[in-house]
Parts: C-alpha cells; sequence; structure tokens
C-alpha cells in the first residue's frame, strides 16, 4: 500500500538519484520501498526503461518462426511489455499512478525525446488516466526545479515530442526485428542489423580498412636558413623551396594543400640535391613581403557533440567518457545544465541567469575576464530563442564548485565549460599572418623559398582557450606550410639575404600518417565514438 495523502501529486523520475533530488526540493522526506513521500507528493523513478515494445511472437503467434515467407513483420498493434528484472519497480510505480489516494501525476524523466517516452510507456503499461504534467528542466540545482514546478505545463504541449519517440522506437522495431532476420536467413548465421547499428559499423569499417591500407609516403624538402645581410644570429629565418605551377601558390591566403604539393620533392633526392647545392652560391634577397589581418570570434557555446570533440581532441577521452562525466557533472554535482543537448545558444529566459552564473564561477579566472563579464548583454551568436529546442546549450550552473569534490577528469570538463561561457565575452582575437618569399638566383635559375609568421594583436578570447594537454612541438617552415615562425623584425622587399644553410630533409605525408595515428589509438581505447 503507498503511504500517501488523499489528492496527492505522483512524481515520476527517470532515475533514483534525480528523484531523491526533486523528493529533497519538495520536502518528500518519507521513504517508502521504491519511493520516497511527503507534503503532499509521491515521488518515485524508473529504472531506464521499464516498458518497452513487445518481442515478435508477443505480438504475432506464428511470428515465432524465422522464416522468409513471414517476412516483414508489420505490426498493426504496438502491445508493450514490461522488463522481467525491473518488474518489481514497475509494480511499484504502477501502483502509485493508480492509486485513489494520488489525483495527478507528474512527468520529471528526462526533458527529452527519450525521457518522454520513457514516461508514455510506463503511463500506458500501467494503464493509468489521471491528469498529466510536464517537468521542463535543464538543471538539478534545488533553484532550477522549484521554477520547473511552478511551471509545470500540461503534458498534451509535448505529444509532438512524443510521437516523434513512438516513430523512432516503431522504427528500430521494424528494421531490427525484420533485417536481422532476413540476414540471418540468408547468411545462415545470427547476425544483428540496426537502423543505427549497421550504418555506423559501415563507417567504423571503412575507416578500418583505410587505415589497414595506408601506406607512407616519403618525400624530401629543401629548407634554408636566412639572415638579412649584417644582421645579428639572431635575425636569422627559415624558408622553404617552392615549385612554381603558373601564379605561385606562396602569397598570403593561398591554399595550402597547393602549396604543401608545390613544396614535395621526389624521394630519390637527385632534385633536392641540386636545389640545396644553389641556394649555397646563389645570391639571395626578398621578393615580397605580404602582411594579412586575421581575426576570430569567440566559439558558440557548447552542445554535448562539440564538448565530446573538443575533450577528444586535447585529453583523448571518448565521446561515451566525455558524456558519462558530463552526466555526472550535472546528476551528481549539480555544476552544468542538462548535457544530451544539440542546441548552442541560449533562450532570453536562461540568458537573464547569466549574471548569477558568473559569479558562482568567476573566482579562479578571475584575471583572464572581459570588462562587463555577466554584466553585459550577449547578442544573438549566443543568445536566440529560435535556435533553442528541446534544450540550451551547456553552461555551468550557480552552484559554486568549491565545496564539490571532483575527480581530476570533472575537473577538466567542467573546466571547459566553464571558459566556453566566459569567453562569450571577450573581443575578436587577433592576429597577422606575414608572408615572405625569398630567391635565390644562380644565373637564369631562381628558386623561390616560402616563410610564413604571424604575431598576435590581440589575444581577445584565447586568454581563456585551453591548451592541449600534450602540445605537438612547432616545426618552423614545416611542409604543410600550416606552421608558422616568429619572423625577424624589419623584413622588406629588395633585401639582400646570407645563406646560412640549406639541408635536404626526410617528410612522411603528415595528413595520412596523423589520421594513421588517430585512427590507431581509437582502436586501443581512446576513440571517440558518438554516444549519443
Amino acid at each position: 500500500m503507498v503511504a500517501a495523502e488523499s489528492g496527492s501529486v505522483a512524481v515520476l523520475a527517470e532515475k533514483p538519484s534525480v528523484a531523491r533530488d526533486i523528493a529533497r526540493v519538495l520536502g518528500a522526506n518519507g521513504k517508502g520501498d521504491g519511493y520516497l513521500h511527503g507534503n503532499g507528493y509521491v515521488v518515485t523513478w524508473a529504472i531506464g526503461h521499464l516498458a518497452a515494445l513487445a518481442q515478435p511472437h508477443e505480438i504475432h503467434g506464428p511470428w515465432r518462426q524465422w522464416s522468409r515467407h513471414l517476412l516483414p513483420m508489420l505490426p498493426e498493434q504496438w502491445p508493450l511489455v514490461v522488463y522481467e528484472k525491473t518488474k518489481d519497480q514497475f509494480e511499484t510505480v504502477k501502483q502509485i499512478l493508480n492509486s485513489p489516494k494520488v489525483s495527478r501525476v507528474v512527468c520529471a524523466t528526462d526533458a527529452g525525446r527519450e525521457g518522454e517516452l520513457i514516461f508514455r510507456y510506463i503511463y500506458e503499461a500501467a494503464q493509468c488516466a489521471k491528469p498529466v504534467s510536464r517537468l521542463w528542466i535543464s538543471s538539478l540545482t534545488p533553484e532550477a526545479i522549484r521554477k520547473g514546478f511552478d511551471a509545470l505545463r500540461p503534458a498534451a504541449d509535448y505529444d509532438s515530442l512524443a510521437d516523434a519517440a513512438h516513430g523512432r522506437s516503431r522504427a528500430d522495431w521494424l528494421v531490427g526485428m525484420n533485417l536481422s532476420r532476413a540476414y540471418s536467413l540468408a547468411y545462415d548465421d545470427v547476425l544483428s542489423v540496426g537502423r543505427v547499428q549497421t550504418p555506423t559499423l559501415a563507417i567504423v569499417v571503412e575507416r578500418e580498412l583505410a587505415v589497414r591500407r595506408f601506406v607512407p609516403e616519403d618525400y624530401l624538402e629543401v629548407v634554408a636558413t636566412f639572415r638579412p645581410t649584417g644582421a645579428p644570429q639572431t635575425s636569422a629565418y627559415q624558408g622553404t623551396w617552392f615549385r612554381e605551377r603558373g601564379a605561385a601558390p606562396a602569397a598570403a591566403g593561398a591554399d595550402k594543400e597547393s602549396l604543401q604539393q608545390a613544396m614535395r620533392l621526389p624521394a630519390d633526392g637527385e632534385e633536392a640535391r641540386r636545389i640545396a647545392a644553389r641556394a649555397r652560391t646563389g645570391q639571395a634577397a626578398i621578393e615580397s613581403v605580404e602582411a594579412q589581418t586575421e581575426r576570430m570570434a569567440p566559439p558558440a557555446l557548447y552542445d554535448l557533440t562539440e564538448l565530446q570533440r573538443h575533450a577528444n581532441r586535447l585529453f583523448g577521452f571518448s565521446a561515451q567518457k566525455t558524456l558519462d562525466i558530463a552526466q555526472a557533472l550535472y546528476e551528481r554535482h549539480k555544476l552544468i545544465s542538462y548535457p544530451r543537448t544539440d542546441s548552442r545558444h541560449l533562450s532570453e529566459d536562461v540568458a537573464r541567469t547569466l549574471p548569477r552564473v558568473v559569479a558562482a564561477i568567476a573566482g579562479q579566472y578571475r584575471d583572464q575576464l572581459a570588462p562587463g563579464t555577466g554584466e553585459r548583454p550577449l547578442g544573438r551568436r549566443f543568445v536566440d530563442d529560435s535556435k533553442v529546442t528541446d534544450h540550451h546549450a551547456i553552461i555551468p550552473t550557480t552552484t559554486p564548485a568549491d565545496k564539490v569534490s571532483l575527480t581530476p577528469e570533472e575537473r577538466k570538463i567542467y573546466d571547459f565549460v566553464c571558459r566556453r561561457v566566459l569567453s562569450a565575452w571577450h573581443d575578436d582575437h587577433i592576429w597577422s599572418v606575414t608572408t615572405v618569399i625569398t630567391a635565390i638566383r644562380n644565373d637564369a635559375i631562381v628558386d623561390r623559398y616560402h616563410t610564413s609568421g604571424s604575431a598576435v594583436l590581440r589575444i581577445g578570447w584565447k586568454v581563456l582557450d585551453v591548451a592541449p594537454a600534450k602540445p605537438r612541438k612547432a616545426t618552423p617552415a614545416a611542409g604543410d606550410g600550416r606552421d608558422e615562425q616568429a619572423l625577424p623584425p624589419g623584413l622588406s622587399k629588395g633585401q639582400p639575404q646570407d645563406v646560412l644553410d640549406a639541408e635536404v630533409l626526410k617528410k612522411e605525408n603528415a595528413r595520412a600518417q596523423a589520421a594513421h595515428r588517430r585512427d590507431t589509438a581509437h582502436r586501443h581505447g581512446n576513440g571517440g565514438q558518438d554516444a549519443r
């Protein structure tokens, strides 16, 4: 028998931990078997899915047999069954939902398509017909829960979301049940085919085959070291020889793939040695100096995918690992908003909470904040109601982190989220890129060398950027033309240069090599599979 008062409200959460958070705010402090109660509420929980679509033989007896002539299986009705392993909790939830002491129900499963499906299946399987309100929150702080209960909406407002959830669930059933049987019968083996898993597996297999077929491509580059005539040794810079093909692909803003190809020389070394020899004997002078200013706006806020990519790129976290950490920061520590979001914007309502968010997180970043952080309103790059669907971008909550015990990995993800939000108030990062072409003349032969250098003009939001855990060592004048070096001051067109050295460097296809190493690492557990 459910311990509840007449007229109580039943609240169904998706997980026990979330139910406890909600019950604490509602004052439902009494403990029952599979639920909490008090103050006019009975708070219970699912354990993920308690009910699911029936198996084929549970819908139509003859479908128990795996036979080609029975395919495709197209149910006219979609009955639900209760999972055996969580049957006891389902019975508890069913008793609560149908208790005469309960007058209405609050759906408090996760605010998204999957959470909606979990509730609707349980509600249907329990044969409940009581009125339902929807709790829709993006963080589990007490304040967010209270505000959510103050703004409950009719469940009918979310019928379209439920329809999408039902559609996906039935599509999974139709593809999985029918094609698994069809392929198993065709190949005389038990095979599993899924609407999502099979295309994903195909992508993984194609990538794996590409990795196995990978053959490093060796090539050579000629790198010369120059110094303005009469200048001190510290004024030296390096340039990489490139082959001209029509218009030289070496000016500022040139296509870098073309430049990379133009720098490559055959691996046999004959041409490279001739070029290096000419460099040591020719007359060098700067042929052109071009400067270009570039800028980069603060990045958009995190959605789950971008957070997973960033954590993988900097720390090698898999997508699932990042999701698990983010889920812990959301559920257990109450430090970030709902992580399973595909939006990178905030609504106007959420944006109004930013001053308190900044106040909660700004302490350790005090020296890196832009003037007006948390006070100046953000523009549509970050705040746009039209681009927020189920959930807004991932942001910190107003819960301070100084009294929370975080693991080093949790702290890294939380730090990501804090820095990304705080960077939104900063100016653009601005830098100049200078491209120098140095020519070496030997009679009628002119060899040209490409040098790229950059200088930061305004650090802007990059003051909050996170450096890689193991930064790659800079290699001036690398063959892909993308790495840059600090250039000496005073370089100008026509300025004569001394050639201090010219060397032939052995290279390997850097892009293919990097992809090969990255995919090898992924196969050993450091990959970035999409966990969504």
